[in-house]
């Protein structure tokens, strides 16, 4: 019988089971194998860019993982999306706190990570079961998609290329944030610790497959990644580079290469790091964001006027024309954006918003005081947090409620965004705003911790780059004057840097503590409600879910 797959019609449904056995395909509508490979391997490009389309198109969603099926539970709130999953993270870590107190928080917000009592780490937890398979699936539809944009047929046509590009990039991509959750850090277990099961083909029927080493996994996902390099290069070169919010599906080397550097950072190759960010950083294509457009920088009394807008048009994190920085992002009428109510409630520009419907609430996030105080006086980024509490009048109510101090404005916007751009009259749909995935700022980090940890060039030197761009005022702030950097090495002053520009970004504080060694601890915090939460760096790591066990033997 003839093997084939739906590309029209009813969705693909998921199963709760392993890698290899996710998928049920109903295939009405659809035309067989022989006829796809067909296509591609023949010379009518009009023809492969419909086969493109519907098979390849949709899959920047697996960069975001909103509105493809997730198992879900009582967590299932910071579990919808990807952008739930990093807030969750970012709840654990120390640099960022939750509200006034637990009687002051919305649960359903993220209240159980920020105290530590979700049970995200067990084997049997919903919440870790959703990161498990979500993953897993996205992986799964890229082995579908690789197998028919195969190499043979990447190297005869652009479209064929563009769609290969794709596959690997999302399993890739997939794998690293496995391995980040499920695997202990690279430099730290070493190449011969238990990595992941591999799967390179799609079949709903193959034999499980034992993990890897942990070395295995990480030379599979950067293989995947320097392949999707090379067709980059020749499908756009470096000097053509696109934006990711003026072609919002677009898998350009810009996006291939920020994986490749990050790829390379976890496993320690620090002068192939610098090699693929200065690819990203020479294109020219990026520019970091205006002062005016960091947050939405709000000053003085009018903060506690209700009728003060905030337009998310003027801020770079919610809305991306004013963000010059995004490599890949998902503007508002991008269906891989959540903004819906139920939706949103895993979205960073819901829950980092304090003039938005989660802090009308008393689910605010705030910076804890220590890194505020780390933050220079005339840097721009010590206006994404307000020291001070203040009221608000919230949609739907006549009496202010209390935003806490240290609030968070990096996300800050008091109305939504309508498609295409314009501002939305009606204050309820305060959520409706744009995100930003991967962005320049981050391209900077990585090549100056290569560059600390021995990688080539020099880190005061590209550090200096993104604290100019973060200056107010007319003296350049630098690692040598930048008053809480004072007598810190390279590295040290690198890792500040990561906490204070990425802050509440892809749980990027989170993932780094675990490579770094360092353990949660806000003992010493004045602003922490949650103190008791002291997590060790060791501890940080996922079980394998009890069904994926269930289902691959190998990980019994």
């Amino acid at each position: 019988m003839k093997k084939s797959i739906l590309i029209l019609g009813a969705f693909i449904g998921l199963l709760a089971t392993s890698c290899g056995k996710m998928l049920v395909v109903t295939p009405p509508n659809a035309i067989y194998d022989e006829q796809i490979q067909g296509i591609l391997n023949g010379s009518d490009e009009s023809k492969k860019q419909l086969v493109l389309n519907s098979l390849a198109s949709p899959f920047v969603k697996y960069f975001n993982h909103w509105g493809t099926p997730m198992p879900g539970g009582v967590l299932a709130p910071m579990t919808y999306c990807y952008q739930g999953i990093e807030q969750a993270r970012s709840l654990q870590g120390n640099d960022m706190v939750f509200g006034l107190n637990k009687n002051n928080v919305n649960d359903l917000a993220g209240t159980s990570y920020y105290e530590g009592t979700a049970q995200y780490t067990n084997e049997d937890s919903e919440a870790n079961k959703a990161h498990w398979f979500g993953y897993a699936y996205a992986i799964n539809q890229a082995n579908l998609l690789l197998g028919y944009m195969t190499k043979e047929a990447a190297s005869k046509s652009e479209t064929t290329a563009d769609g290969r590009i794709r596959g690997l990039c999302i399993r890739a991509y997939s794998y690293m944030c496995l391995a980040e959750e499920y695997c202990q850090p690279y430099m730290n277990a070493g190449e011969t610790a238990t990595g992941l099961s591999l799967y390179t083909v799609y079949d709903p029927g193959q034999t499980p497959v034992a993990p890897s080493s942990l070395g295995a996994t990480w030379n599979f996902i950067i293989t995947d990644l320097e392949e999707a390099a090379q067709l980059a290069d020749k499908k756009s070169d470096a000097n053509k580079f696109t934006v990711g919010y003026k072609e919002l599906e677009d898998f350009d080397a810009g996006v291939v290469n920020f994986l490749l550097a990050r790829a390379y950072l976890l496993t320690g190759q620090y002068a192939k790091v610098i090699t693929a960010c200065n690819k990203i950083i020479g294109s020219g294509k990026y520019s970091f964001i205006k002062n005016e457009n960091y947050g939405c920088n709000p000053t003085g009394a009018a903060i506690e006027n209700s009728a003060t807008k905030y337009l998310p048009q003027n801020n770079a994190f919610t809305a991306l024309k004013k963000n010059p920085e995004t490599i890949l992002g998902y503007i508002h009428e991008s269906s891989y954006n959540p903004k819906t109510a139920d939706a949103l409630c895993c979205a960073q520009t819901r829950l980092q918003n304090p003039f938005g419907a989660y802090s009308s609430g008393g689910s605010t996030v705030r910076i804890d005081n220590r890194l505020y105080d780390k933050i220079a006086a005339n840097d721009i980024r010590k206006n994404a947090f307000y020291p001070e509490s203040f009221n608000f009048t919230f949609n739907a109510s006549t009496t202010p409620a209390e935003v806490p101090s240290y609030a968070a404005m990096k996300y800050g916007a008091g109305v939504g965004i309508k498609d295409g751009g314009e501002e939305e009259s009606d204050q309820s749909l305060v959520d409706h705003q744009e995100f930003c995935k991967f962005r320049l700022s981050e391209v900077y980090l990585m090549k100056a911790e290569a560059e600390a940890n021995g990688g080539g060039g020099d880190a005061k030197t590209t550090l200096n780059e993104l604290l100019a761009a973060r200056t107010v005022g007319a003296t350049a702030l630098t690692c040598a004057n930048y008053p809480s950097m004072s007598g810190l090495s390279d590295i040290e002053m690198v890792r500040l840097q990561w906490r204070i520009e990425m802050w509440g970004e892809n749980g990027r504080e989170y993932f780094n503590n675990k490579r770094w060694n360092i353990n949660i601890d806000r003992s010493s915090s004045t602003n922490h409600w949650a103190k008791a939460l002291a997590t060790k760096w060791e501890n940080m790591t996922l079980d394998i879910p009890k069904e994926e066990k269930q289902n691959n033997e190998y990980y019994k």
